[in-house]
């Protein structure tokens, strides 16, 4: 069924609601699209673009009402379906999402973003079907005459050079006709002032692992600045970076990207630093913008953002050797240990028992908290062949109502009961943190391998056996448990992977020896010394500023490590 013609009047609504829309005037806009649907009340073009504005301002149960009669009256239209599943993936409903991701495609291949977000949504759930032919086509993003593949998912391809593509292939479009305005020739001088732009100051893993920093950078020398351009949750969690900082400003309503940069530029910041990169919820644009005479890219993605104004990446030797920074376009800040900061001040809740959280009192417990979209039919497949070959033990998950069902019936298929999976409910950090200790092995994920889930793990002295590749993504967990001594608990295949798993399970005095090692090398591991992550993350702003100021481009460099002890 197409939409009725609109009459002159209704026209120039929609128009006015459209672009109030494009203004983020979302309630200006609701009120112009529901004038029109006050007389024509099946447009569904118009309940399409009352839906799209309800879902930014977090009215789901409206904008998916919305959507549905939309889809209804029109199911012809592939981007109605692509954006209904991104307003059902929103509120978890990925199933339902996939379900109209996959709509969308059929009736539009070429759908910017539709094949990873329908990879997305099937994956959250555990739904592998055509998952080859799905991660084939991500393959082929940035590629002349593909759709547009957003940047993140090239993170489960263990292949740099695509994520270079595909990150770059984003940013041009996003930024295309951005001209950044000139920066100030100079400041007075003073602490060198560094600003940290995120959407999740928040109840957030980037939180976790960023706030003891925030609070132990030199005051003396450096004055920080927190960009927040995401939603106040209300939660300790953002109170303690609002405390943690110098200056903080709420960006979350700027009008535009160019309004937030101006916001960096009026302070004179030295270094802007993006925590986001393309996670959900970044504003690159502010970078494009240039809201600061250096900026680097750090912790939130684990890979190159493409942007040609973002000047550095801050890594480490182990996720992003020197030799090969030809796969990013910023120039690499190498930080003598883990790129990762740590906050050893997080305190685990009271500890459970093994029956509170519905284990067996025997028997290995497997452990696999990362989120289910890392995990890929033959990582599952070495999970099941291990508790084959481990009687009694358990594999220990995190997963919802559809991704149990559909894990279930994969572990069935390979001779495999259900009694063997054991699902965890989310639960708030604290107690989180205080349920892994009754993990006895943490098994990665590859290639989007445990970056805080892994950290957490070593903090509550479980050891985790990983596998690493060709990328930034692919290497976190090595990072991590080479600064904890464990690097023979990293491999690099698949059969190298679960010939580790299994040998540990079926020693008891191996994985006895690996923990004591964990526990031991916790109380020195520069993974968990923040005060020393935090000089080293300082000189590398100082180098930063010093080469701009000198006249020179950016260029890759290694901070000096600072004498342990």
């Amino acid at each position: 069924m197409s939409s009725p013609q609109l009459p002159p009047d209704l026209a120039q609504q929609i128009y006015d609601g459209y672009q109030f829309q494009l203004r983020g005037r979302y309630e200006e806009a609701a009120n112009c699209y529901r004038r029109v649907l006050r007389r024509l009340p099946k447009h569904a073009d118009v309940m399409h673009l009352l839906a799209m504005v309800r879902a930014r301002q977090g009215r789901t149960d409206e904008a998916l009402a919305l959507y549905g009669d939309a889809a209804a009256l029109k199911p012809q239209d592939a981007k109605l379906w692509h954006n209904y599943g991104l307003a059902l993936g929103g509120v978890e409903r990925n199933a339902e999402a996939a379900a109209a991701f996959a709509r969308a495609l059929s009736l539009d291949p070429s759908l910017p973003e539709g094949l990873g977000m329908l990879f997305s949504a099937r994956r959250a759930v555990c739904d592998w079907r055509d998952d080859d032919a799905l991660r084939a086509g991500l393959a082929r993003a940035g590629t002349p005459g593909q759709p547009e593949v957003p940047a993140f998912f090239t993170l489960w391809l263990d292949d740099p050079d695509v994520q270079l593509r595909a990150a770059r292939q984003v940013v041009a479009r996003r930024c295309a006709g951005i001209t950044p305005r000139p920066l100030p020739a100079g400041r007075a001088p003073g602490r060198l002032r560094i600003g940290y732009v995120s959407a999740d100051f928040r109840r957030h893993p980037t939180t976790h692992l960023l706030a003891r920093l925030l609070e132990l950078h030199d005051r003396e020398r450096f004055e920080i600045t927190a960009f927040s351009i995401g939603p106040d949750d209300g939660s300790d969690y953002r109170k303690r970076i609002e405390r943690s900082v110098d200056r903080f400003v709420d960006c979350a309503a700027d009008p535009t990207p160019e309004a937030t940069a101006g916001r960096a530029r009026a302070l004179n910041i030295d270094v802007l630093v993006d925590l986001m990169g393309h996670t959900d919820g970044n504003r690159i644009e502010v970078f494009a913008h240039r809201g600061a005479p250096v900026q680097a890219a750090f912790l939130g993605y684990p890979g190159t953002t493409g942007a040609p104004f973002m000047d550095y990446v801050i890594a480490d030797p182990a996720v992003l050797p020197l030799a090969e920074a030809r796969t990013f376009a910023e120039k690499v800040a190498q930080l003598p240990d883990a790129y990762q900061p740590n906050d050893p001040t997080l305190a685990p809740g009271p500890r459970p028992t093994r029956a509170d959280c519905g284990l067996p009192e025997e028997g290995v417990v497997f452990c696999a908290f990362n989120n289910l979209r890392k995990v890929d039919p033959d990582t599952f497949a070495i999970w099941m062949r291990l508790l084959s070959a481990v009687p009694g033990s358990v594999l220990w998950l995190i997963a919802g109502d559809a991704a149990r069902a559909n894990l279930v019936r994969e572990a069935e298929a390979r001779g495999i009961g259900a009694e063997r999976l054991v699902f965890a409910p989310p639960l708030p950090l604290e107690e989180h943190l205080a349920r892994l200790a009754l993990a006895d092995l943490f098994l990665d994920t590859f290639p989007y391998t445990a970056h805080t889930t892994a950290s957490d793990a070593l903090r509550m002295g479980v050891p985790l056996v990983t596998r690493t590749g060709r990328t930034f993504a692919s290497r976190v967990a090595a990072s991590l448990l080479h600064q904890v001594g464990l690097d023979d608990l990293v491999t690099a295949d698949l059969r190298a992977f679960e010939a580790k798993a299994v040998a540990l399970a079926r020693d008891p005095a191996a994985l006895g020896a690996a923990k004591a090692r964990l526990d031991a090398a916790r109380a020195t591991s520069p993974l968990y010394d923040t005060a020393r992550f935090a000089r080293h993350m300082e000189a590398a702003c100082e180098t930063m500023v010093a080469r701009f100021r000198a006249g020179l481009p950016p260029d890759a460099f290694a901070v000096e490590a600072l004498p342990r002890g």
